[in-house]
């Protein structure tokens, strides 16, 4: 039987936000920015998990008990590097059960919306692993070594990738695992240890050019008002 399940990643520094805060816990329209993620996800799946480090871990947990949310969203320790989360993430949910299927999302992606989620999800059921993703709009150089353009890629082909990334997991544990095993080198996301760690393809659902990743200061007033026009619609 299906049992979907999402891992809210939280554990980062956001050292480009030059804030005494890190990014994930910024109040931002009275909630600090990993609950708007954690709140859009419990509709979608069976599942919620909360990843953070050592020193946001009290403040996670008081922030999901004033909102009514302690018993249902757990909170785990993540690692080092953003891999290292995902894959802590990935066994301690594995204590909580059996789950066919889960979704990897950083929490600094607080204007997801529902329907990425269950596309990249539907996805992820059919084809075993799916990410969100949009079309580039911009003609991208490769650049020699020497910063001179190199080669043209054929922008229809082109994509560039977004959170909520999802798989089977025994695929993700097994792919995370020989990860390890080769040493752990260099991805910049979960489904590349797909790619490169196993056969399975990953497929490229939709996402959204609205589903930005909460970066610098410069992003937070475009974000705080994009998160009031969401809810003010929820809503109605």
């Amino acid at each position: 039987m299906k049992k979907t399940a999402a891992l809210i990643l939280a554990a980062g520094k956001g050292t480009r936000m030059h804030t005494s805060t890190a990014k994930q816990f910024l109040n931002i329209n009275g909630k600090p920015l990993f609950l708007y993620s954690v709140e859009r996800y419990l509709p979608c799946v069976d599942q919620v998990v909360l990843v953070t480090n050592g020193e946001g871990r009290e403040f996670a947990e008081e922030v999901l008990s004033s909102a009514g949310l302690s018993g249902r969203v757990p909170v785990c320790l993540g690692g080092k590097e953003r891999y290292d989360s995902s894959y802590a993430g990935l066994r301690f949910l594995s204590t909580l059960g059996e789950f066919t299927h889960v979704l990897i999302h950083d929490a600094a992606r607080c204007l997801v919306t529902e329907e990425i989620i269950r596309a990249v999800l539907s996805d992820t059921e059919t084809y075993g692993a799916a990410v969100a993703s949009v079309p580039i709009r911009d003609t991208v150089k490769i650049a020699d070594p020497d910063g001179f353009a190199e080669s043209t890629p054929d922008r229809s082909k082109v994509y560039v990738i977004q959170t909520p990334q999802g798989f089977e997991m025994p695929l993700i544990l097994s792919a995370y695992k020989r990860f390890y095993e080769a040493g752990a080198p260099a991805v910049t996301d979960d489904a590349m240890v797909v790619e490169q760690f196993t056969d399975r393809k990953v497929r490229l659902s939709h996402g959204s050019e609205s589903n930005i990743k909460v970066t610098t200061e410069a992003d937070l007033p475009e974000v705080a008002r994009s998160l009031g026009t969401m809810e003010r619609t929820e809503e109605c």
